[in-house]
């Protein structure tokens, strides 16, 4: 009985547990010098987004997610194949994170590239973190 009541505390605990408690990366990145940083998928956005601004491509309207992409990030989709501003929000959020995050963990390592002509600052390198460390 005892044994019954250890085993539901410990189910309940761990199913109480705030998210992203239970979700602790499995590895981390390169080392420090390396430029790499530790990101789930919404930082892999968020930073992608100052990225895009930094281009002179506004992401929203007003700067705000709730008021929609502008018309700028619409052509930028457009011009690059993926339909609109919608389509590139689908592919950072699916194929591209999925193709990063190999092990499927929910993190991966963002390091950004030197700002040039070539390389806009929504261009990045990723790798994941678990094959990165391990």
């Amino acid at each position: 009985m005892r044994a019954s009541i250890g085993l539901l505390a410990a189910i309940l605990a761990l199913l109480l547990m705030p998210a992203g408690a239970a979700a602790r990366p499995q590895a981390g990145c390169p080392n420090d010098s390396s430029g790499f940083i530790l990101v789930d998928l919404q930082t892999w956005w968020d930073i992608s987004v100052e990225g895009f601004e930094e281009a002179g491509i506004p992401v929203y309207v007003g700067g705000d997610p709730a008021n929609g992409f502008t018309d700028e990030f619409d052509a930028f989709g457009a011009a690059v194949g993926l339909v609109d501003g919608q389509g590139v929000y689908d592919y950072i959020w699916g194929p591209q994170w999925d193709v990063i995050d190999k092990g499927g963990d929910g993190w991966a390592c963002m390091k950004p590239r030197q700002l040039s002509g070539g390389n806009p600052g929504y261009n990045f390198n990723g790798v994941d973190n678990v094959s990165a460390a391990g």
